[in-house]
């Protein structure tokens, strides 16, 4: 796979059709870069998953960061940290970006009495849940999820069957088109052990759910523009003065 990531990222990509569906089968942790790529998730397309903005990313084991069950993707991070991620899907051929259509993605095990919590910073058609267990608190935009205090349910095994308590600690993410979205993942807790963090596109809840629209940002008033440009121009006329 080329990765020309950033500026060099510039060929048109392949939009991927929705009857897709992904493959996290082949995951491969960079311990080093903290990069984690599942490759050829969709037809020519891979899955690069790296920090945002300089942060780091703490593993308790490096080897828990790729492929689970056989076919789901996982994410390990140290308890008492957090990981600002960025998922970015990558035409396989040319490096630059691939926008994929009509993508669930649903998270898993979001529990550990209340320690275990994920937040959507970039806008989702719609975020569903199960009406119990988690909580759920949202800003312009963000989501954030977390797992009840008092729910600590079976780790997950096969994401094709979940029994109801773990249902009530799942939550899909649907994006009508997307390239890339950012998500942050805080493990808490001491340090010392970590958290998994499961996730699959072939999933249905079979109990009653909530849907809820990503939060929009909130517009900057015209008076605030107003003052930001006049700001602007006397900082201009000091400089000149």
């Amino acid at each position: 796979m080329k990765m020309l990531l950033g500026a060099a990222a510039v060929a048109a990509a392949p939009t991927i059709a929705s009857a897709v569906s992904l493959d996290f089968s082949a995951g491969s942790f960079d311990a080093v870069n903290d990069v984690l790529i599942f490759s050829d998730v969709a037809t020519g397309t891979d899955l690069v998953i790296s920090t945002i903005g300089g942060s780091s990313w703490a593993s308790n084991n490096d080897a828990r960061n790729g492929t689970a069950n056989g076919d789901d993707g996982r994410i390990n991070v140290a308890t008492g940290t957090m990981a600002d991620l960025r998922f970015s899907f990558v035409d396989s051929t040319t490096g630059g970006a691939a926008t994929l259509t009509d993508i669930d993605l649903a998270f898993f095990d979001l529990d550990f009495a209340g320690q275990e919590t994920l937040t959507l910073r970039s806008a989702a058609a719609t975020i569903t849940r199960v009406d119990t267990a988690l909580s759920v608190t949202t800003e312009p935009g963000a989501v954030t999820l977390t797992g009840a205090a008092d729910v600590n349910v079976a780790n997950v095994t096969d994401s094709s069957s979940l029994s109801t308590e773990q249902e009530q600690a799942a939550v899909i993410f649907s994006f009508d088109s997307v390239s890339s979205f950012d998500l942050t993942f805080d493990a808490g807790g001491e340090l010392g052990s970590g958290r998994n963090f499961i996730f699959d596109d072939d999933f249905a809840f079979t109990s009653t759910t909530t849907t809820i629209d990503f939060p929009a940002p909130v517009p900057l008033p015209a008076a605030g523009l107003l003052l930001i440009g006049g700001l602007g121009a006397l900082a201009v006329a000091r400089r000149r003065s």
